[in-house]
């Protein structure tokens, strides 16, 4: 099951700081820090760093001066429960293979599976929205537009796509399981963590 959100450039420091655990004290709760070394990125070393990686995409695209705009797109795809272990590897690189064939390599800014969190393991994958860009005036051919990458449209496509390249792939797992829609649609990773918090509480 996938997760997508936007952010403003404001946020993608941070945000590649969390997932690359680069933040001396996280706020979040759920991270076991004596297994941060079982963390890997699926990118090839790059020779300079994600952000400054980010940074240079973005100078050769066209964007609105405006501090609203979404330049950046998470997206957060989770190891189905019906994926054995020893797969885990194989899978996660073909979802991340898949993601960059369907936004782009060149757009990727971030790679990364996580395995030091409670719950299944997870990779996020980080990249900017581009799209053609038709307006001559900027005298670009493409320029970011999240709005016009991560539509309604995509969002129905995106499950039942990744669920037919998984397949030819080899994984016969239950990515459409329709978790998403009965708990509510696509939601945030706060919002997941602060429900997971608070059920947590009802229990306990």
């Amino acid at each position: 099951m996938a997760h997508m959100e936007k952010f403003t450039e404001s946020a993608v420091v941070n945000q590649l700081r969390h997932i690359e655990r680069t933040i001396q004290h996280p706020s979040n709760t759920d991270i076991d820090s004596s297994r941060s070394h079982q963390n890997y990125s699926l990118l090839s070393d790059r020779g300079i760093s994600a952000y400054d990686y980010f940074k240079w995409r973005k100078s050769q695209l066209y964007c609105y001066k405006r501090s609203d705009v979404k330049v950046m797109v998470g997206c957060i795809v989770t190891a189905p429960t019906d994926l054995p272990t020893d797969q885990q590897e194989q899978f996660f690189q073909a979802v991340h293979d898949f993601l960059s064939s369907r936004y782009g390599t060149e757009n990727c800014i971030q790679s990364i599976v996580h395995n030091d969190e409670s719950g299944r393991p997870h990779l996020h994958y980080y990249f900017i929205p581009v799209v053609t860009d038709l307006n001559p005036k900027h005298q670009h051919l493409e320029k970011i537009c999240a709005n016009d990458v991560i539509n309604p449209k995509e969002l129905r496509s995106f499950h039942p796509a990744l669920q037919k390249y998984l397949n030819q792939k080899g994984f016969h797992v239950s990515i459409q399981s329709g978790i998403t829609k009965a708990q509510g649609g696509n939601r945030t990773v706060r919002q997941m963590k602060q429900e997971r918090t608070m059920e947590r509480g009802r229990w306990y």
